[in-house]
């Protein structure tokens, strides 16, 4: 399907319309389990006047709290008299991992779809003749995405990892619309973007359709924390002013390091325990400890690079080749190829 004229008077997405003007809400069926619908909640803001059709999503991972909120304050918050352009927001894409309220056991499963176990993450933009995740993927790309001249994916650090607040973009390869991908990041006030390198991500499914895309991650723990809330919400309203959306100067923000997020990993499996974030290391330096159950010290885990941690490890049991933290590099140099993450 293709994306919506600017001009249009009705947004139709499936069986929801909204026309200009209106605030609409409703579910996009995608399939279903032996016991029930899956579907996926979205909220049409048609404003008053023309402009751009604006994609947000939250709950891509169904335990990332603070994303939630974040889409839903901006759905509550969002007047369509007030309003010029459209909103397209999804509040929580991955519906089934949000309601069984977290992890069931394993390292990757705070990430996965419980129907069928897979990070929605790592399969866009999905196959309609998948299973249930690649179902939800295609569903969304195909009836939402595609109505869309710009995508942000918000993220909010799962239970088992904490973030510091930063943006991830997806380059599509066209000159103009990646530098649109840096003024949409440059909205959001932290100072380190990252380049993303996850295949299968919504935001590169975005990109290969040439929407430029951004992903946000603050927070962490799987917790609802304010501060990632509104450090989403302040650059979400940032975009909206910077496209002419809403009415209001953007507020400024801090200077950026567009840069390769670098990770260092465990050898030995046990107990670990990374140094908190924002932590500056050199090369060399000790970025973590992992010992036995009995406290023996296994491994001392080095920094790769010059930088500071990014992100951390929360729950201390690692195995071996897990990542222990990610490292944003002083300088702009390209880490090694990437391992399998979940």
């Amino acid at each position: 399907m293709g994306r919506c004229n600017r001009m249009s008077s009705a947004v139709v997405i499936a069986n929801l319309e909204a026309t200009r003007g209106e605030k609409k809400s409703g579910y996009l069926e995608v399939g279903e389990t032996a016991v029930a619908t899956v579907s996926i909640p979205l909220v049409i803001i048609n404003g008053t006047e023309p402009g751009p059709v604006l994609c947000i999503s939250g709950g891509v991972h169904g335990y990332e709290y603070s994303s939630i909120e974040a889409a839903n304050r901006l759905i509550r918050q969002s007047d369509p008299s007030k309003l010029s352009g459209t909103l397209i927001i999804v509040p929580v894409l991955n519906m089934a991992g949000f309601e069984t309220r977290g992890p069931q056991g394993g390292q990757s499963t705070p990430f996965q779809n419980p129907i069928d176990c897979i990070n929605l993450n790592r399969i866009f933009p999905g196959n309609p003749d998948g299973t249930m995740s690649y179902q939800i993927a295609a569903a969304f790309m195909s009836n939402i995405v595609s109505k869309a001249q710009y995508y942000i994916d918000c993220h909010s650090g799962d239970v088992n990892e904490e973030l510091t607040s930063y943006v991830v973009v997806a380059k599509t390869g066209n000159p103009e619309k990646d530098r649109i991908v840096e003024v949409l990041a440059a909205a959001f006030d932290c100072d380190f973007i990252a380049i993303s390198s996850t295949g299968g991500g919504s935001i590169n499914a975005a990109a290969s359709m040439g929407i430029p895309a951004i992903a946000v991650e603050a927070g962490g723990y799987g917790r609802l924390l304010e501060d990632a809330v509104q450090f989403t919400n302040n650059g979400l309203s940032n975009i909206m002013k910077r496209l002419g959306m809403i009415e209001g100067k953007p507020a400024p923000t801090r200077r950026q390091r567009i840069r390769q997020r670098w990770s260092a990993y465990a050898k030995r499996g046990g107990i670990c325990i990374p140094l908190p974030l924002g932590t500056r290391v050199r090369r060399g330096d000790k970025v973590a400890e992992v010992r036995s159950l009995f406290g023996e010290l296994l491994e001392t885990v080095e920094s790769p690079v010059d930088g500071y941690i990014c992100f951390r490890r929360t729950p201390i049991p690692v195995s071996t080749n897990d990542r222990v933290v990610g490292i944003v590099p002083d300088e702009d140099v390209a880490p090694p190829e990437a391992r399998p993450y979940p």
